[in-house]
Formats: structure tokens, sequence, C-alpha cells
């Protein structure tokens, strides 16, 4: 408890340091701290603001310094002239915290209540009485309130109750947000001698109002008493706490995942089937740097709204993907989300800090860090755990106006679900399988590196989680359900045990399918569809053997090229090349050549800085650019070809040209070498290859249609982008259209078609695929007995009238929909 002997009146400094050292001189005085701990809270200015608003400061030393605390315990000095505290604002009451434990939180829970009334600071700022003081951080009746004018009613007012059972928490503050601001109307809202800007989530939380409080509105303008109106009914309503009205009919689809867990949900994208159950891991903990400073103050304004745009495009598209999974009422906190960057204060205060010489990622970055440890300090914890959620949208808003630093990932001794902002294809050799059950990124999608990642691995994924997934403590125990595509946190005990039934679940059907891995995929009504492996390394081609797969779709040599300082030589990649031909035992191995360029960058080979990789020199293009690269490896795959069944697929051919410069660089090369013929194909990735895939089907054997890049190029959508990535989804029908065109064009050439991209490893993909006439399919390793399992339990003419309507649909959900009942049947997973 604060006592007189903690509190200094009227004392004045010439600068922040210098107050800071007069506060902690007091602390030492008091037993507190020892007199280096002073320097240490020099230093905590240097990382975070402490200034919280309205004249008040809290200077405390870094957590490396806490062996320097010798008791908990907080002082007040009181500076009537003000102090400059950075550019924020003056500091009139400074506290000085020396915390060992806790014990000081109740303190700092009573200050927030003076940050929403100036008035208040104002009286403790010019008092000359240390009671008044005490008793408003004591929070007792033991000493004389300041004399405070009872609040003027201006206008209409309307005085309601605040909302059960928790108070004016997040969730009924967004809807009366929301409601304030349909109305052109000042609305104002007075609480126990505080009060709030409506249009101000930030605002409304910092009032603490607890359940059953009276909370007085006053309203001016041309609205006013439409707003009053409107606000009466929105608490006659319950300000959404009540349970949502049962949805009117509509044509949305029915979700595809219903969530019933008890524990907190972070809501991502399934991006790999599959549960896990365990602590959690941050892969890598990366810090965001800002500039302090920035002269072109117009580009910093830009660059704020900018990354606030971003921010809010991500947090409209988890609502509304979590509103089919888990109803409105649990969509709501990304409402809520919302309302905190639209808050008219924080907006403004930020603004203005830019007009003051600080870069848009500082001035942020100060404005929300400042609101999220003030709402840390409020007494009532459903507020209280506001700040995180704060700090969530922060991180959102601040990432695009930072620079990104990633320290070394460590790794436990024990298996983990890994968290991560993201991982890139060099990851993968850092990952042990053995000691990761899931992956949960902050960013991504579903066809990004970390789903083809996880699929290779046969982890449970989720990505585009969220920043908030960073923050979590390194052994929390949480659940990662890669079906629903969502982590729980804090999971109950009756989690817990859904998962570990889930988990046994699928172990046993694993079990199964592995039984049965080497049968072909033969349907009920004697249709057989090949189901081989994409594989991305020489030792690969074993597992995918062993696997039940047969053959290999999709080698990526690139693995070849990465994590190098010179490209391989002729006589490297033949040893590579002949290992997996012989490991393959007569079955095929579809080499495709050098596909780099894109989001897949090799340093070597000096390519140029492109506005947009992905329509530039990639694939066949660098190919070609690099033509001693290209017969090189033409020269060790037509090599390895004469001990085995080799093919050759060129990547990213969009037009006839193309492919006839391919196949006359191949021929010259074959000649070179004395190999025999060998079958060549494409990969159709790109609209104007399908839109000429007659011409193209006459001078090659086969086609393979890569999903992921067709999908981005067809829906001009970036499948890593942190918005459009939910919607980036392979069974679009304006994709399988795609699809569909490419099929008949080789039927009509007398050949086949195959497909390699992400969605044929999909259990909807699979039948929808099949159903289109692709007769074969090349999934990651692990999942080559489910897909095998799945199709030899359907008929094909069930899979061809699905995939009919699928080419009638107008989403991607709506076609999944159309698929469930044949999956349900099969017990997979849509």
């Amino acid at each position: 408890m604060l006592t007189p002997s903690q509190v200094r009146l009227g004392r004045s400094a010439a600068d922040k340091a210098e107050a800071i050292r007069q506060v902690g001189q007091v602390m030492v005085d008091a037993g507190f701290i020892a007199p280096g701990y002073v320097d240490s809270m020099l230093q905590r200015e240097q990382v975070s603001a402490t200034y919280l608003g309205h004249g008040i400061a809290i200077p405390h030393g870094l957590p490396a310094a806490r062996d320097l605390v010798l008791q908990t315990g907080v002082v007040v000095v009181q500076f009537p002239a003000g102090v400059a505290w950075n550019q924020e604002g003056h500091a009139r009451i400074v506290v000085g915290i020396a915390a060992k434990s806790d014990e000081h939180l109740q303190v700092l829970a009573n200050l927030t209540g003076v940050l929403g009334d100036e008035a208040r600071s104002e009286a403790l700022a010019h008092t000359r009485d240390p009671a008044v003081i005490i008793h408003a951080l004591n929070g007792t009746d033991s000493a004389p309130e300041p004399p405070a004018a009872p609040p003027v009613i201006e206008g209409r007012h309307l005085q309601v109750a605040s909302p059960s059972p928790e108070g004016l928490h997040a969730r009924p503050a967004t809807v009366l947000v929301e409601v304030v601001r349909r109305f052109r109307a000042d609305v104002t809202v007075h609480h126990e001698g505080r009060q709030a800007n409506a249009r101000s989530l930030l605002s409304l939380l910092r009032l603490g109002a607890r359940s059953g409080t009276t909370l007085t509105f006053t309203a001016t303008g041309d609205d006013a008493d439409a707003a009053l109106v409107a606000l009466r009914e929105a608490f006659a309503s319950g300000l959404g706490e009540e349970p949502p009205a049962a949805p009117l009919p509509s044509a949305t689809p029915r979700p595809a995942v219903t969530l019933d867990y008890e524990g907190t949900l972070v809501a991502g994208l399934s991006a790999s089937p599959g549960i896990a159950a365990g602590p959690v891991w941050t892969f890598q903990r990366e810090r965001l740097e800002v500039e302090e400073r920035a002269a072109d103050t117009a580009r910093e304004h830009r660059l704020l709204e900018e990354a606030l745009a971003g921010a809010a495009a991500e947090l409209r598209q988890l609502h509304e993907g979590f509103l089919t999974k888990a109803g409105a009422r649990r969509a709501a906190i990304f409402k809520a989300h919302l309302e905190l960057l639209d808050d008219p204060e924080m907006l403004s205060e930020s603004h203005v800090l830019i007009d003051t010489g600080f870069s848009a990622g500082a001035s942020w970055r100060r404005v929300f860090e400042n609101r999220a440890e003030a709402l840390a300090m409020l007494d009532e914890p459903v507020l209280a755990a506001r700040a995180a959620d704060l700090r969530d949208v922060g991180r959102r808003v601040l990432r695009p106006l930072a620079k990104v630093v990633e320290g070394e990932a460590a790794f436990p001794v024990h298996p983990v679900v890994l968290l991560a902002e993201d991982l890139a294809p060099s990851d993968t050799a850092k990952l042990d399988p053995a000691m990761v059950l899931g992956l949960c990124t902050a960013g991504g999608g579903t066809t990004s590196h970390t789903a083809i990642i996880a699929r290779s691995l046969d982890l449970p994924a989720v990505v585009a989680a969220g920043p908030s997934v960073l923050d979590l403590r390194d052994g929390q125990h949480c659940i990662l359900d890669g079906d629903a595509g969502v982590l729980v946190v804090e999971p109950s005990e009756r989690d817990q045990a859904k998962a570990a039934h889930q988990l046994e679940r699928i172990r046993a059907r694993r079990e199964e399918e592995k039984l049965e891995r080497y049968r072909p995929a033969i349907t009920l009504d004697g249709k057989r569809v090949e189901v081989a492996a994409n594989i991305s390394e020489a030792a690969d081609a074993q597992k995918a053997v062993d696997a039940g797969g047969e053959g290999v779709g999709l080698m990526r040599t690139e693995f070849l090229f990465l994590q190098r300082d010179d490209p391989p030589d002729e006589e490297e990649q033949f040893q590579a090349y002949r290992t997996m031909v012989r490991a393959l035992n007569g079955l095929p191995l579809i080499l495709r050549t050098l596909d780099i360029g894109g989001d897949k960058q090799v340093p070597y080979l000096s390519l140029p800085a492109e506005e947009n990789p992905f329509l530039g020199v990639r694939g066949i293009r660098l190919c070609f650019e690099r033509e001693d690269l290209f017969r090189t490896q033409l020269r060790a795959i037509l090599r390895a070809s004469m001990e085995g069944p080799v093919r050759i697929m060129y990547p990213m051919v969009a037009m006839p040209e193309e492919l006839a410069k391919a196949r006359a660089i191949t021929e010259s090369v074959r000649q070179e070498v004395g190999a025999a013929p060998v079958e060549t194909g494409i990969m159709i990735e790109v609209p104007s290859a399908v839109m000429m895939a007659e011409r193209l089907a006459r001078d090659v054997s086969f086609f393979s249609i890569g999903t992921n890049d067709l999908t981005q190029y067809v829906l001009a959508m970036d499948r890593e982008h942190p918005v459009l990535a939910p919607r980036a989804d392979g069974l679009h029908p304006a994709v399988l259209r795609m699809v569909d065109l490419t099929v008949r064009a080789a039927r009509k050439a007398g050949i086949w078609v195959g497909a390699c991209g992400g969605i044929a490893g999909d259990p909807s993909g699979a039948v929808v695929l099949s159903g289109l006439g692709v007769t074969e399919l090349s999934v990651a390793i692990p999942s080559i007995p489910s897909v095998k399992a799945l199709l030899r339990g359907i008929r094909m003419e069930e899979a061809e009238a699905v995939a009919r309507d699928a080419l009638e649909c107008g989403g991607a959900a709506e076609v999944r929909e159309r698929v469930r009942p044949l999956l349900n049947r099969k017990g997979a997973r849509a």
C-alpha cells in the first residue's frame, strides 16, 4: 500500500532523465531498490514507452535487473509544471515501480481509473495534500477524494445498466461502437466519474464498467435522438451477449467442420489434416524493428493507412471464415479487433506523432503499446485480457511497417507443436519430424510452403492464425486441429479427452490403410487411377515405393540447386537421378526440369530483382536464360534414363514456341549422350497453356496439372498473400473448368493427364479431379495410402456426377459441399 513517505509533491525536473533519477532516489530511500536499478529504469525508456497518457508515466526497470529489486513497492513524485516525456506528452504524476512480485498491481489498476478522466488527473497533478494521491492509488476511503464536480450532462441522455454477465467488455463494447457509428452524433458515456467516447472501443474498455453498474449516455448532433433510441434497443437486446438467434435458411453451405471446444480458439486455415496435442514451441521468435524518425511525413501517413487497410482486410477474412465454423458469438472477437483498428483516438494520436517527425512504425507502436499496457492493468480480468487482443491487432499493422529480424531457432528435446511466422523451403532441413507434432503459423496460406512441408511430413497444420500465436509461452499445452483449422489454447479436460479419442481413430484408420497400401486404386466400378508421389530429394524415392506409390509423378529437381554457392555439375545430378531410378525398380520417374524463380531464389544465378517474380523469369524461361544449366541437367537426366523409365517434364510452359524450343534442346542433348528417346510432358500451370492445350498436346506424351500455380494465375491471387490465401482454393469452379478443358484436349490427342498440386491429395480434390478424367494423382508420400483407400471405396460414375455438378458451382465452398456426402460415406474429411 502507498504511504505518505512514498509520495513527493511539488518537484521539478529539467528533463525526463532527471525526473527518473529523482523517482529512483525516492525508491532507494524507501529501501525498494539498489541504486543500480535506476540505470535500468533509464534503459527501459529506450525499449518501450512508459507514458500512459493524461500526464501519468510509470518508469520501471528491465526484467534483467530484477535482482536489484530489494522489495516490491511503488512511489509517486508529482511534477506540477510537467516534464516532457518523449513526444507523447508531459508527465505530472510519475509512478516509480519496483516489481519483485505482483503486490503492486492493485495500485496500478487503481491508477488506470484516473486515465480516462482528465480532470481527475489534473487534480492529482496539482494537489498539495499527499492523502489525495494516496487515496486515489490505494482505492480506500481512509482519505478524502479530490473535489470533483459532477459530470455535466449536456443534450439528450440515456441511463442503462452495464450488460451481464461480464460488464462492458470487448464484445458488447464492439456492438455499442457499431451502433453509434451509424449516426451523425457525438455520444459520450459517463460511468462513476469517468467518461468515454462511444466511438472508441479502447475508451469504452478503459471505463472498467462492471455488470449492473449505471452507464449514462449523452448525445449531441443531428442524429442525437435516433442514436439514443438505437442504443436503448441495443441494450434491451443484450448487446450481443444473449445466444444468437437461429440463422435464417439460405443458400450458404453449412460449415465443413463444427467446432466443439471449451478452450480458447485461435482461428486459422486448415493446411494439413489431423490432430496434435502437446506443448507449443516457437521456431523463429521474430523481432519487429522500426526506424524511429522519418523525414517524409506525407509518405509515413500513407504507409500507416495502407498498413491499417491491409490488417483490416485480414481480419474481415478471418471473421468470415470463423463465422461459418463457430458462429457469430465466437467470431465476434474479430469484429472487436476491427473496431480496435478503427479507433479514432488511436488513429489520431498516431498521425499526430507522425507530424512531429516519428515514422509510421514508431508512432503506431508507441500508441498501441501504451494502450495495451493500460488495459493490462485494469482490475477486471475480462477487460484486462483485451490487452492481448490489442497487441495482436497492433502487430498485424506493425508488420508491413517494420523490418523483421529473426533469431536462431532452438528445439527442445521432446515433441512439440511448432509455432512460426511462416516456413520457407529451406526450413525443411531444420525440422526433426520426430520432434514435431504439428505446425501452426501466423502467416501463409493453404498452398504455402508451410502447407506443402506439413503434408510431406504427414503433420497436421494450421496456417494464417495471426501474430498472437507467436506470443504463446513455450511449453504451454495446446491442441492443434488441422481438420478444423484452429489452435485450442488452454484446452479443458474434455477437450483433451476428445483429442485423444480422435488421435486413436486416426491411428487405427491409418494402420488399416497402411496394410492395403500396395493394392491399386481401382474404383468399385472398375476404373483405375494411378497414385504416385511428389518428392523433393533422392532418398524420397524409396519412401514413395514403401508407401505404396505407383511411381513418382513429380520430382522437384531444384533441391539439388538450393542452399549452395555453386550449381551442381552433371555427375552429381546423374548420381542423384540414378539413385531414384534404381529405387523405383521399374516404376516411372517424372523429373521436372529446373523450376527456380518466383518464390524460389538462388543467389549464385544472379537473377535481376523483379517487381513481380511470379510473372517474370521462372521455370522454362529461366532454363532458356541459362541454357548452360539446362543442357547440363538434361545430360544427367538422359544418362539416368538408360537405367530405367524416366520422363522429362518442362515447367511453366505458356505457349507452343516455348515447348518447341525445349524439345529441340532436349533432342540435341539426347543425340550427344546417345540415349534412347524419352517421353516428355509439360506442366499445365498458366491459363494460356490451357487455352492452347489442343495445340500443345500434339507434341507431348502427357500433361501434369500444377494446381497450386494454376489456381493463383486463374484467380489472380498470390497463394502466399495474407488476405487472399484463404480464397485461393484449387477447387474453385474457375480452376476446375481449366482442368476440364485440359482433359478434353488431352483425350482428343490421345494422351493422359495427371495432377501434382495440393488438391490432388485433398480428399475432395481427389474425387473431383478423378471425376473430371485425371488418371494420375501425384501426392505427398504420407497421403498415398489414404488417397488410394478413398478411391477404392467409391464408384467412378459417382465421382463424374459430382465433378459435373462442381463445374456449375459458384465457389470452392459449394464444391466441397457437393462432395461431402460421398466422403461422409467413406468417413473421410472434406
